[in-house]
């Protein structure tokens, strides 16, 4: 791979970078104009993705692509992913409710639909928030970008090899670190720092896996351990959801409770008494704890210490074959980043 003069590696970093820049940019028009389409489920994920790796992208190789990857623009991209977050996590809540529908007892099925609607109005609510403003704020940062992209600052002498190289070793000692950090399955905190460190592992391997061998088993594991971390991060964030939505539904029944009592309508009132959202709502709620559970317990078996330094493994070996010539004279074993 060394000596392959169209190696993306042996190009000029920043002729590369801004190559992978035009690429996500693109990506991202793409699934903007499907998140606008309401028969196209993948659209909001499809568009986030590119944003992420494209913020991803200019925030690792910052000294490398001047002022293209300046504050202003990767603080502009961060606002576009806060902008849609709550639309893709009530995406994600309500798939996960509607599975649950058929183990639900009768009693069950109020909260169900209680907890339903609150998800379905939110997601309608972020829906058109976003759509008011996210084209025009894309276009913006298309603008800005793409007057930037020519940009002359940084190192431009430096090949794409040396600016990845230089990465890969603080991305990979970064994921053992916050991986280590993991407590438990209520480590909140832990766990998402875990997600975050693995997407920018994975999206700084992702523009070799063509012509590298070793970065496409590293971004194997990557995307495995991604989709793990990544649903019982949706574990924590639902749990919290479910939490708030016993506290309002508990106010609103003793509201309606209160109207009911001071109309004088016996009969409504009675109705209202029977009619109850807790039980539904506490059993969602034991139901995504016992999830959350479970998931921790296949991290800690199927990532154990074995599994992650054979994923260290992988590591090693992309670097020994990405390394600059100078530096594989200089080290023939791995380096001190590993998973003892």
């Amino acid at each position: 791979m060394a000596g392959n003069p169209k190696s993306l590696l042996d190009l000029p970093a920043r002729e590369v970078l801004a190559r992978i820049a035009g690429n996500q940019l693109d990506a991202a028009s793409r699934g903007l104009t499907r998140l606008q389409d309401p028969g196209d489920p993948k659209g909001l994920h499809a568009f986030r993705v590119a944003i992420r790796r494209l913020r991803s992208l200019l925030r690792a190789y910052r000294p490398w692509m001047g002022r293209v990857a300046g504050r202003k623009v990767r603080r502009r991209l961060r606002d576009l992913t806060l902008a849609t977050n709550d639309q893709r996590d009530a995406d994600v809540q309500i798939g996960w409710l509607c599975a649950q529908r058929k183990q639900l007892a009768a009693n069950e099925l109020p909260g169900y639909s209680w907890m339903l609607r609150r998800l379905r109005d939110r997601k309608r609510r972020a829906h058109r928030s976003a759509g008011r403003d996210l084209g025009r704020d894309f276009a913006d940062i298309v603008r800005m970008m793409g007057n930037r992209l020519d940009d002359t600052e940084g190192p431009g002498s430096r090949s794409f090899r040396d600016a990845f190289f230089d990465l890969l070793e603080p991305g990979t000692d970064g994921l053992r670190q916050s991986l280590d950090a993991i407590a438990g399955a209520d480590d909140e905190e832990s766990v998402h720092r875990s997600r975050i460190q693995i997407k920018r592992l994975r999206y700084l391997i992702e523009p070799l896996r063509r012509e590298s061998a070793e970065a496409r088993a590293a971004v194997r594991q990557l995307k495995e351990l991604q989709t793990l971390l990544g649903e019982l991060h949706d574990m924590h964030v639902l749990e919290d959801e479910l939490g708030s939505g016993i506290e309002e539904a508990a106010i609103e029944k003793a509201r309606r409770l209160h109207q009911l009592a001071l109309s004088g309508d016996a009969q409504a009132l009675s109705r209202e008494q029977r009619r109850d959202e807790r039980p539904g709502l506490v059993a969602l709620a034991a139901r995504a704890r016992q999830r959350r559970d479970a998931l921790y317990a296949e991290f800690e078996r199927g990532w154990d210490q074995n599994r992650r330094r054979a994923l260290q493994r992988d590591f090693d070996a992309l670097r020994m074959a990405v390394a600059p010539v100078r530096t594989r004279v200089q080290r023939s074993l791995p380096g001190k980043s590993s998973w003892n």
